[in-house]
């Protein structure tokens, strides 16, 4: 098989131990000169392709004896040599041109080690000066293995070539590809001017040259350029009196080779320990992400599942704190300047009771800065803060290491903050608060969802008289545009920020109600619905009216003049009043409780099939239904139509009339199925 220096080599099975033999199939695959591995028997099991080039070999020659492919090579002259690496045997190889080759031996075990070169055939053969210790070269092999960065490479190199080369000096220029220049990575022996400093490899530099080209460069002074692929250039010095080319050209080479196989070598190991800490990374990353979708999972089954608000706040604790990094959560609604703790799981050992949760405190913690600011609150490593703030230090003393608070709002109401502590440092990264703070949207709206169903469904219940001072408000606003006082009858949320009206202005001309609505900056649209005084409106929020029903609340009457606005509103019976009205005023509204009254079940006994209807009611269905119902559609004349009911909703008149006939029939179910 062909390895990436064009060296060929024999595969054979081992028993995974380091035998001789593969340590000398490993070694040729290194050698720039050429190289063979032969039996006891003489016969060639493993060579490189630089050695069959060098003996003349058209084909491949390993299972031929030495001394077939090399006839003038006996066997007496191989095995006197064989215990003497220092010593070389000098035959010819070649008649014409006369071509001359000197074959070195070294015996490990059972087998032999055979390095071959071309020699001139006057040079003096066996001068120990002259030749390179087959041992050292072994050594330096090994250790270039064990080398583990480029720069320990380009030191081992340089190393041999003044050590063991006898060269006098020599650098390696390991190229960087940012910086486009060539740095010295090693050194030793003499230099030249530009060997401790970062060469730039301008268009004149020789080692820019020689790096591009990939071709050996050799100057006057016997000094050389030996490319090292894609990682450098190795430069050796010959000194006052260079030995010849061809002896210190093969050393030179010999030693680019090593380097540039060894450079590979490193190259590919650490790119396999980039890949492994890359897979170990995404394995990490997959199990947080695994570990997330559970707590997501958890939190969802909660949700659904709660009956209560009071289950949904301590559930969802306890769904987070089963994750293995979340160690503490709690949930609070914000209250007279602070946060007040309502529901929370996990190790807390006092921790709520030790710090202040007071919003006029200074370094207040993460769930009162979530409160007053309305937005997610992270603290990625608690310790940091320690110093200054009297909730780090409460925290890190039950080893809450890390923390994010997140808003619980829908449809623009608070409903708290959901605040949670992990057990070690976390970097709340985009991802992870993203999950977070959508978990706190699904828990309020959840919440929401839970307060308006126990209103619905309750045989009793609370009834407020609020009055409210608001004559910016759209309403306001128009009454005092007509002179006249308007009263809504009916509110229906579209969405978050748009609120379907139903008012009524006694006495006042459509035209004129028209060109007052035309000075209301919130109002989107106005349709007559009746031949008399109502009309419906489409307004931006926030409006009064929007609010009450927006913060749980039903709206029985309203009436507003040029300076007040006053409701009824009613509540389930458990509802928090107190919390309700704080609603309000937080949502920016001025208002004055002016009236508390208990409704009995007789009461409220109208209201229970309106509580189950909209239960059984999709929130399209709803809001096609009451709408109809306040633009006069079943009156008798219709004071609208379906045309104008699909007009207000914005949809096709067959979608209107199928959820009118659905919802109907539920009505209709709800009346008659008990009999």
């Amino acid at each position: 098989m062909e390895n990436s220096g064009g060296e060929r080599r024999v595969d054979h099975a081992t028993d995974g131990q380091e035998s001789p033999r593969r340590l000398l199939d490993l070694l040729i695959t290194r050698l720039a000169e050429p190289a063979a591995v032969l039996d006891e028997s003489l016969t060639i099991v493993a060579t490189n392709t630089a050695f069959e080039a060098l003996v003349g070999a058209d084909d491949a020659v390993v299972g031929e004896r030495l001394t077939a492919v090399v006839p003038s090579l006996t066997r007496d002259a191989v095995e006197g040599n064989a215990d003497e690496p220092s010593e070389y045997v000098t035959v010819r190889t070649g008649q014409t041109p006369e071509r001359w080759t000197e074959f070195g031996f070294d015996r490990h075990g059972t087998h032999l080690l055979c390095i071959g070169r071309d020699v001139d055939r006057d040079r003096g053969v066996g001068a120990a000066g002259d030749r390179v210790s087959l041992t050292a070269l072994q050594a330096t092999t090994q250790d270039l293995l064990a080398a583990e960065t480029e720069e320990a490479v380009a030191t081992r190199i340089v190393e041999t070539a003044t050590d063991v080369l006898g060269l006098a000096g020599a650098t390696v220029y390991l190229f960087d590809s940012c910086q486009n220049t060539f740095c010295p990575a090693g050194l030793a022996g003499e230099s030249g001017d530009d060997a401790r400093t970062a060469v730039d490899g301008g268009a004149d530099s020789i080692i820019r040259e020689v790096f591009l080209t990939g071709m050996p460069a050799t100057l006057d002074s016997g000094d050389r350029y030996h490319p090292l692929g894609e990682y450098g250039v190795l430069h050796t010095v010959a000194g006052e009196e260079p030995a010849s080319g061809r002896e210190a050209g093969g050393a030179s080479e010999y030693l680019a080779g090593a380097a540039r196989t060894a450079l590979e070598r490193v190259d590919r190991e650490a790119t396999l320990r980039e890949r492994a800490a890359s897979y170990g990374e995404q394995a990490e990353r997959l199990a947080e992400l695994e570990q997330t979708l559970s707590m997501v999972r958890r939190v969802q089954r909660v949700l659904v599942d709660a009956d209560t608000v009071s289950d949904i706040e301590q559930g969802v604790c306890a769904a987070l704190t089963e994750s293995p990094w979340l160690s503490f959560a709690w949930v609070g609604r914000a209250g007279d300047g602070g946060v007040e703790p309502r529901a929370w799981s996990g190790p807390e050992a006092g921790y709520l009771e030790a710090i202040s949760l007071s919003a006029g405190d200074s370094h207040v913690p993460p769930a009162v800065e979530t409160a007053a600011l309305d937005q997610v609150t992270t603290v990625d490593a608690v310790a940091e803060t320690i110093r200054d703030q009297h909730w780090s230090r409460a925290a890190i003393s039950r080893e809450f290491q890390a923390a994010i608070s997140v808003p619980l709002r829908a449809d623009g109401v608070s409903y708290g903050v959901l605040t949670a502590y992990a057990d070690r440092p976390v970097e709340w990264d985009d991802s992870l608060r993203s999950v977070i703070t959508e978990l706190g949207d699904s828990v309020a709206m959840a919440i929401r969802d839970r307060e308006r169903r126990s209103l619905l469904a309750a045989d009793a219940g609370v009834e407020l008289d609020l009055t409210v001072t608001a004559p910016d408000a759209p309403l306001g606003q128009l009454a005092a545009a007509l002179g006249v006082t308007v009263g809504c009858t009916e509110v229906i949320p579209v969405d978050g920020t748009t609120t379907r009206l139903f008012v009524s202005a006694p006495g006042a001309d459509g035209d004129a109600v028209a060109d007052a609505v035309e000075g209301v900056g919130q109002v989107d649209s106005l349709v007559a619905v009746a031949d008399g005084d109502r009309y419906e409106l489409l307004v931006e929020e926030p409006t009064v009216v929007g609010q009450v029903v927006r913060h749980g609340g039903r709206l029985d009457t309203a009436s507003v003049t040029a300076e007040e606005l006053t409701v009824t509103v009613a509540l389930a019976a458990d509802a928090d009043v107190r919390t309700f009205v704080d609603r309000l005023r937080d949502s920016g509204v001025a208002v004055q409780l002016t009236a508390r009254r208990n409704q009995t079940a007789t009461t409220r006994r109208a209201d229970g099939i309106r509580g189950s209807l909209e239960t059984a009611l999709t929130d399209r269905q709803l809001e096609a239904l009451r709408t109809a119902y306040g633009s006069g559609f079943f009156e008798w004349p219709r004071e609208t139509t379906g045309e104008g009911v699909a007009e207000m909703l914005g949809v096709a008149q067959p979608t209107v009339n199928r959820h009118l006939r659905v919802a109907q029939r539920k009505l209709l179910a709800l009346v008659f199925d008990d009999e």
